[in-house]
Parts: structure tokens; C-alpha cells; sequence
């Protein structure tokens, strides 16, 4: 298993009580998997994917990224799987504006320490495959709001994760826009053999999935 949650909890305050938003959650997704997962505002689907993306430490449980038990990484080597393994795509792309397309992308490998010619070729490669091959010098000014999603789903791909995460993507796209990118998620998860998980309150735009889950009150159930 690429993903493997099993078991995890999470608190939060409110006011003088305390909220489970997460209580004993299990969630495998294997390479190649794809599965999506709806609920209500609130019902913790963001506290789930943080999890998941060790973005935040669970109350309880456990979590493994490639069969690795992250729970007693330390900041620095969570910081360190997370930009190795794990690819995150938020309802905003959050690109640099003085930055092309394809500077986007180089920019990981950057990062990584690992910006070569093999690298520059594949930030060019992922962002044709994504539609985008005539736009790679544009800055995200220049492009729409669809293609800059398009942007931030190439530049998650682009350090080669294990673990896709996608949190809302379409959330502030139209919704011809937001169900190709769903598509676009779906097909590179599958492409590039990466577990993916999608975080959607709308799953009508969701197609071509392996499972769906609801989580609601806490829990995880398969739809």
C-alpha cells in the first residue's frame, strides 16, 4: 500500500468541549488506486487529507506512506517524505506569479536539488500531458483558472510521489472547468501510478473512480 491510515483519531477544541472530527479512520489506497471522498462543510474531510498529507499529527492511529510508519518522524523527516513521496493539489493553485509554467514545475526539482536536463524535459512532458504544452512560458496571469489547476496538478506530479492528495481542486473553477481537471486527476493518478485519494464535495464531477467514501460524524464509510 502506497497510503495506509488505519485506526486514526483526531480532536479538536470547542470552547469548553471537544469535537472528534476523525474517529478511527481506515483508508488503504494502493498505486494506481483511486478513490474519492465527499461529506458535508465541516465534517472533517480537510482534517482527514491533512492527516494524510502529514501536514498534522493525529490524536490516535497510525499512518504509512510506502509501508513507513511516519509517527515517530521527527518535523524535519516528515518535511523530507512529504516532498519526496507525497504530491498535494489544494482548491487554489498557489503558483508564483513572477514564475512560467514550466518554471512552476522546475521549481520542485529545485528544490529536490535535482534540476538537470532530465528534469526540465519532464516538467515539459508532464505539462503537455496536462494540456499545456503550447503554455509552457506563460505565467499564471496569462492562463485561466482551469489551466492554472492544470499547473498545480503537473507540479504535484512532478517529484514522481507515491501519494496524490487532492483537496477540493475544483472548488473554484465552473463546472465544465472543474470535471475536466477531475478527469485530468483521475486519468494522471491512474498514468503515473500513484495512490490518489480526491477530496470533493460534489462527486457528481467525479468519474472513473476504483472506491467512494462518505465521511460523516467522524467516520469513514464506503459509498
Amino acid at each position: 500500500m502506497s497510503l495506509r491510515l488505519e485506526n486514526v483519531t483526531v480532536s479538536l477544541p470547542d470552547g469548553p468541549d471537544t469535537i472528534e472530527v476523525l474517529r478511527g479512520v481506515d483508508l488503504e489506497v494502493s498505486p494506481g488506486e483511486v478513490v474519492a471522498v465527499t461529506g458535508s462543510s465541516g465534517s472533517g474531510k480537510s482534517t482527514l487529507m491533512a492527516v494524510a498529507g502529514l501536514l498534522r499529527r493525529p490524536d490516535g492511529g497510525r499512518v504509512e506512506i510506502d509501508g513507513e510508519d511516519v509517527g515517530n518522524l521527527s518535523r524535519s523527516g516528515r518535511t523530507r517524505l512529504r516532498r519526496d513521496r507525497i504530491g498535494l493539489v489544494f482548491q487554489s493553485p498557489n503558483l508564483f506569479p513572477s514564475l512560467s509554467a514550466v518554471e512552476q514545475l522546475e521549481l520542485v526539482a529545485h528544490i529536490e536539488g535535482r534540476l538537470d536536463s532530465g528534469a526540465r524535459d519532464r516538467a515539459r512532458r508532464l505539462l503537455a500531458t496536462v494540456g499545456l504544452g503550447h503554455r509552457l512560458g506563460h505565467r499564471p496571469g496569462q492562463l485561466s483558472g482551469g489551466e492554472r489547476q492544470r499547473v498545480g496538478v503537473a507540479r504535484a506530479l512532478m517529484g514522481r510521489p507515491s501519494v496524490l492528495l487532492a483537496d477540493e481542486p475544483t472548488a473554484s473553477l465552473d463546472e465544465e472547468r472543474g470535471r475536466a481537471v477531475m478527469d485530468l486527476i483521475v486519468a494522471q493518478g491512474r498514468e503515473q501510478n500513484v495512490a490518489t485519494v480526491i477530496v470533493s464535495h460534489n462527486l457528481d464531477q467525479v468519474g472513473g473512480v476504483d472506491r467512494r467514501y462518505e465521511l460523516r460524524h467522524g467516520l469513514l464509510s464506503p459509498l
